[in-house]
């Protein structure tokens, strides 16, 4: 009987050691680019009720998977006759300007358990990781749009990829005190007059300086108490035209 214990504790040990973040395409990070500040094409708002960004982040013994909320933003498109005869696959982004309500930090998988729900949500929230009370939004600003290669498509489906990215999207992202350019594959179509974007991507939270149990701190290795620096995020934007 206790060897059969020790066995399952065993098995129990190595499978919780091979929890990582999803397998997905990998964002590029860069030093911050320089934005162009363009004022012209249709203009589409985001619907700030049905767009949403998930994430997963995960340690050797487990993961946890929340939510971000959009606080505004637009999206312009160029448009041309050339354009809009091939609007689905030809769409012209010229301007993202996306604002993230970090205050709406949220966690999914512990709702069951209010204790323990409050005790992630409110470190979320410190200085450890997003201090939302000094830096209540992040941005994301559109440097370079364009069409991607079909050779770079992804063809596993594993609900971790966005299957047939239709452009590769690079832009600068802010989060606390902290702007890089990052670069990502994404899909956006025109469905009944609303632009629809779509990206799903793994990003290093440590370049933005979110340290707290970095798993490369030899401190934490020894421990065996790090949570891994790759977190894993889902991005669903919908924006409708503007009202003129």
């Amino acid at each position: 009987m206790i060897k059969q214990t020790v066995w399952i504790l065993f098995i129990y040990v190595i499978l919780s050691g091979c929890i990582r973040e999803p397998k997905s395409d990998v964002a590029t990070v860069s030093p911050a680019e320089q934005v162009e500040i363009i004022n012209d094409g249709k203009l589409y708002v985001i619907d700030t009720g049905k767009s949403l960004i998930t994430w997963i982040g995960t340690k050797p013994t487990g993961r946890h998977n929340g939510i971000i909320k959009l606080k505004g933003g637009d999206i312009s498109i160029l448009e041309n006759k050339e354009i809009k005869k091939k609007f689905k696959k030809d769409i012209n982004i010229i301007k993202i300007n996306a604002i993230i309500d970090m205050n709406t930090v949220d966690v999914v998988d512990l709702t069951d358990d209010p204790r323990q729900y409050r005790k992630l949500k409110n470190h979320l929230h410190s200085e450890d990781f997003f201090n939302t009370s000094k830096y209540p939004e992040a941005k994301f600003e559109l440097i370079l749009f364009e069409l991607i290669s079909k050779d770079s498509l992804i063809k596993e489906n594993n609900g971790y990829t966005i299957m047939n990215p239709t452009h590769s999207v690079k832009g600068n992202l802010t989060i606390k005190d902290t702007t890089l350019t990052i670069q990502f594959p994404a899909k956006i179509e025109l469905r009944n007059y609303r632009l629809v974007v779509s990206a799903k991507f793994n990003i290093d939270r440590t370049n933005w300086n979110i340290n707290y149990l970095n798993e490369n701190d030899p401190v934490a290795r020894a421990k065996d108490s790090f949570i891994h620096n790759i977190v894993h995020v889902s991005v669903d934007i919908i924006a409708r035209p503007k009202e003129k």
